[in-house]
């Protein structure tokens, strides 16, 4: 089912290569914040063990995965190879982004290790998923002007099938503590669902919190955490509620449904 590898340039994925599929399901998780040992504890939970229970879970449909950041807690080294270890043997290709508390350069590296791959654009039957990176210096998003200079140039080379976004942070705000950190150079994006129809929607991670935003023909999708829940309250405030993630499915047709999983 996977198209053809990675354009390299000087052993680096260059990221206008378009990787194809032919499934019309994806899975993304986020917000694994994995720790150094499989049993280190974040906020009473042990993000390892959840981790291992969705993808144990899903196993057996083993779809294709999208992890939209935050997958790792305390940036350690030790945290990337567990992930790397939990994901070794997955049969359908992985996609990671980064959220504020990753390290670039060690996602960099395991996108290069199979299964996990490093393009930023996916081409679905009818659909293509862009990856977009929103990581900055600080909890909150940051899209650059080159970051959004690049999104121009593939939108000129795309075809006239419909788009969807996937990222860690959100664009529009969702009335929470954590709309102090959301994208904070919005203005660019904002411009290109303006006047771009193709532009569906957007699924990210974040807020810790399933809930969808549908205005018109866009979509605003927060994925729910495999970690724990935020609660939608002004100051922040966690719970378990087991975990969790979001099964999509992209018809031919321009359809789009979403499911959140609970494991």
């Amino acid at each position: 089912m996977p198209g053809a590898g990675p354009v390299q340039c000087c052993g680096v994925a260059v990221t206008a290569a378009v990787f194809s599929w032919s499934a019309s399901q994806v899975v993304q998780i986020t917000d694994c914040h994995l720790l150094a040992t499989p049993d280190a504890e974040y906020q009473g939970i042990r993000p390892y063990r959840h981790l291992q229970r969705v993808l144990d879970g899903l196993r057996t449909e083993a779809p294709l995965l999208i992890l939209t950041g935050d997958l790792t807690e305390d940036h350690s080294p030790a945290s990337y190879v567990l992930l790397q270890q939990l994901l070794a043997d997955w049969p359908a290709p992985v996609f990671l982004l980064p959220g504020n508390h990753d390290e670039r350069a060690a996602l960099d590296t395991l996108s290069h290790i199979a299964p996990c791959r490093p393009e930023r654009r996916l081409q679905l039957p009818g659909w293509q998923l862009w990856l977009l990176d929103s990581k900055g210096d600080t909890p909150a998003g940051n899209f650059p002007p080159e970051r959004l200079s690049e999104l121009e140039l593939w939108l000129g080379e795309s075809s006239q099938q419909p788009i969807f976004w996937f990222c860690h942070h959100h664009l529009l705000p969702i009335g929470s503590f954590i709309d102090r950190f959301d994208q904070q150079d919005k203005a660019g994006l904002l411009a290109l669902l303006e006047r771009e129809p193709r532009l569906r929607g957007l699924a990210h991670g974040h807020c810790h919190h399933a809930y969808q935003f549908i205005q018109e023909d866009f979509v605003q999708v927060g994925c729910p955490a495999s970690s724990v829940q935020f609660l939608q309250t002004p100051d922040w405030q966690t719970e378990d509620q087991g975990p969790r993630a979001c099964r999509w499915t992209f018809h031919a047709s321009g359809e789009l449904q979403w499911e959140f999983l609970t494991f």
